[in-house]
């Protein structure tokens, strides 16, 4: 029996069908017309970095959750981030916090600088949180906690800026799979690539690709500074008005310092110190700044150089010749405060050393350690200071000018402290004791000042001093925020810390240019969003969206008469049900289709937004920079998607590892092996993201892995981010332009 096919007439749902000139266009709804007031508001607010809704604890300050609420909210989402906050504004409790959060009552690895271990310790005992501390020098030798929740937190990572270091790789290695916060007020030391090496520990180097960043190294080795940082680097200075206002002068030297200055550097320039020009200007360099440091640091430093000298000849008597790691060996036991090793040159492996200044020294010395017992102009003026009882504290880079202070000034019963001893006057006692004395009021009949050596500028509270003088400058602007830090933080019983700057003598900084270096290093931070003159590229967001909290939000159309033409733009990309916000920017789209996102043009327009009561639209103009902004958001969104499938600078162990799984792939499909397919294809998708540092090293030991192991060491890594399904939403759409009044007629 055969059935007849039944045929049902086709419904016809349009009467014509038209090509749709740009596709992107359909997504985008310009939304209700609104007060520009609002719109304005909208655009701000969205632009704000994401927020965490996990309640704050109650040992927090006010001035901390919001710091708390971003940092968490960034582990989250991309398994670490750095909290930069200001030096002295309680990130070990902020950290604390996101921890608890994210460990709940589980311990919590902190790998922190040995002298920090018993003030962290004291810190979580009092707040009942389990933690399990990890020295930053035990972390060299890999001795690396074995068990412990997931986050990790790494005080002061600034530590961990150089990649080529024991302590950098082994700690990137035992944090594959692990979240981590990293915490400094410093991050920046000598160049931006500090600050990417330090991310690399936890973060990939994709992660930011929806925010348009490709390649967190890349960025920071030399482009441009991007707002799409402030996503993974939290720095708040919302407890300012809690810490000390800090006043700052540079004592200059004074003129009978000249001939000093003059004398020192005509014991210098008796040395060759080296066949090598660079190696001699390094090393002349060092001998300078110990000169402008004091007579006590000339001769330690001579004394030293004599010390390398001969451990020099012995190896050219014995054949051999001096390389860096036998240098090393010979100088570590010293206790030497400068590691001469590190000034020789890596392709030659030899010394370059002048012996021939042995023979100079025998006299030199002597006419150096001469100074020691004479007139110090220098001194005099820190006696002055001193004087008043103004409880001091006083930093100097070397040892040898510790000592030196200590025993010209023996009225004044000196607390002192270097990375091996501490004391006072001349009794020696334990650190922490000596340190204690600096932490809360004085104690009866202790010592009003303390000269430490920069042992004592990281993390350490010294809430007692009322005045810091640097004695001699670092060569660095972190190591002065550091220093100063240990004074100008929270929990100061004073309203004003003094600080006060002993600069170098210009005859020898001419040589030394230890002012200029400071600097130059100075404006590295704010070139990458950090510190005061960096607010312009990422927390200006923060700023414009506290100025316009307390007003209503839509997001929709508006426009404002202006004389400039033009539309203010707020967009945001959203992901998954419900939707997830990844990314927003706001940008400033001109006629002619030009498109910014200068930080100062977008809040003048949105001031001026504000300030506007104009409820009309002009939907003609809208429809056409409607049509312009299309191109710039198809651009966003293809460098997210394509970032997705290419890593931006594959390593050569990368791009191997990827050739062998192809190979796989291809002879998995050609059996239908789907498991065999799955596994590999997951695992060449995580060969060819992003990667954090350990990751990489992962992939270095892949080249000794058989075909058959690639699945089962790559099974278990993080799958790469998924950028399919992102939706595009307008925030807010201001036209700006004449008014209606002001548009010429028709009959005009």
């Amino acid at each position: 029996m055969h059935f007849a096919q039944l045929w049902t007439a086709p419904t016809i749902v349009a009467e014509a069908l038209t090509t749709v000139p740009d596709p992107l266009l359909t997504a985008l709804r310009l939304g209700p017309l609104f007060p520009s007031p609002m719109v304005a508001a909208s655009i701000a607010r969205s632009l704000l970095p994401a927020q965490d809704s996990c309640p704050a604890p109650a040992w927090l300050l006010q001035e901390q959750q919001l710091s708390f609420h971003r940092t968490l909210a960034a582990v989250r989402r991309y398994r670490g981030a750095m909290l930069a906050d200001p030096v002295g504004s309680g990130k070990t409790y902020i950290a604390l916090a996101v921890a608890a959060a994210l460990n709940g009552r589980r311990s919590t690895a902190c790998l922190v600088p040995a002298t920090l271990v018993d003030q962290w310790l004291e810190t979580a005992r009092r707040l009942q949180l389990p933690v399990e501390l990890c020295s930053h020098q035990q972390a060299s030798l890999g001795r690396l906690p074995a068990r412990s929740g997931d986050l990790v937190i790494i005080d002061e990572s600034h530590h961990f800026r150089n990649r080529l270091t024991k302590r950098y790789r082994n700690v990137a290695g035992w944090l594959v799979g692990r979240p981590a916060l990293l915490v400094t007020a410093t991050p920046i030391v000598n160049r931006l690539s500090d600050l990417a090496n330090q991310l690399l520990l936890a973060i990939r180097d994709n992660a930011l690709c929806i925010e348009g960043i490709p390649s967190l190294r890349n960025l920071l080795e030399g482009g441009p500074a991007h707002p799409g940082l402030g996503h993974v680097v939290v720095e708040n200075d919302g407890a300012a008005h809690l810490r000390p206002r800090k006043t700052t002068q540079v004592r200059a030297p004074v003129a009978c310092e000249r001939s000093i200055a003059m004398e020192s550097l005509a014991l210098v320039r008796r040395l060759h110190l080296s066949r090598s020009d660079t190696i001699a200007s390094l090393i002349r360099a060092v001998l300078l700044r110990a000169a402008s440091s004091s007579p006590g640091a000339l001769v330690g430093f001579l004394e030293r150089y004599r010390r390398l000298l001969l451990h020099a000849r012995d190896a050219l008597r014995a054949g051999q010749r001096l390389e860096r790691s036998q240098l090393h060996r010979f100088t570590a036991e010293l206790g030497d405060q400068l590691v001469w090793w590190e000034l020789l040159p890596v392709e030659s492996g030899s010394s370059e050393l002048e012996l021939g200044d042995l023979d100079a020294l025998q006299e030199i010395i002597p006419a150096a350690k001469a100074r020691l017992h004479g007139s110090d102009p220098k001194l005099d003026r820190l006696r002055d200071l001193l004087a008043d009882e103004r409880p001091t504290l006083i930093f100097t880079v070397s040892r040898d000018t510790l000592g030196y202070v200590r025993h010209r000034l023996p009225g004044f019963c000196l607390a002192w402290c270097t990375g091996e001893q501490a004391g006072i006057g001349s009794a020696r006692l334990p650190r922490e004791l000596v340190l204690r004395s600096f932490r809360g009021g004085a104690l009866p009949h202790g010592p009003r000042h303390l000269i430490v050596t920069d042992v004592a500028a990281e993390g350490l509270d010294l809430q007692r001093a009322a005045r810091i003088v640097h004695y001699d400058l670092p060569w660095t602007p972190m190591k002065l925020e550091q220093r100063e830090g240990r004074s100008v933080r929270l929990g100061s019983s004073y309203d004003d810390v003094e600080v006060l700057r002993f600069a170098p003598h210009p005859e020898l900084d001419r040589f030394v240019r230890l002012e200029a270096a400071l600097t130059r290093k100075a404006k590295l931070p704010g070139s990458a969003g950090l510190g005061p003159q960096g607010r312009h590229v990422w927390r200006w967001r923060t700023d414009v969206a506290r100025e316009f909290g307390a007003s209503s939000a839509a997001a929709g159309l508006a426009r404002v008469s202006s004389l400039h033409r033009g539309v203010l733009v707020g967009i945001s990309l959203h992901q998954g049900n419900p939707p997830i916000c990844l990314s927003a920017i706001a940008g400033w789209l001109l006629p002619e289709g030009t498109w910014t996102e200068d930080a100062q043009l977008i809040t003048e327009r949105l001031r001026l937004a504000a300030a506007s009561h104009v409820d009309e639209a002009l939907p003609d103009e809208s429809r056409m920079y409607l049509e312009l902004l299309a191109p710039v958001l198809r651009r966003k969104l293809a460098l997210a998607r394509s970032a997705r499938w290419t890593s931006p600078h594959p390593t050569i162990q990368a791009r191997a590892v990827a050739r062998r799984l192809s190979d796989l792939i291809r002879a998995a499909a050609r059996l239908r092996d789907v498991p065999r397919l799955s596994q590999l294809e997951h695992a060449l998708a995580f060969v060819g993201g992003g990667h954090t540092a350990g990751e990489e090293m992962v992939l270095e030991r892949l080249s000794e892995v058989p075909d058959e192991g690639l699945t089962s060491v790559l099974g278990g890594s993080l799958p790469q981010p998924d950028w399919d399904g992102v939706e595009l939403r307008l925030t807010g759409f201001i036209v700006f332009g004449p008014g209606p009044e002001s548009m010429p007629t028709s009959g005009s």
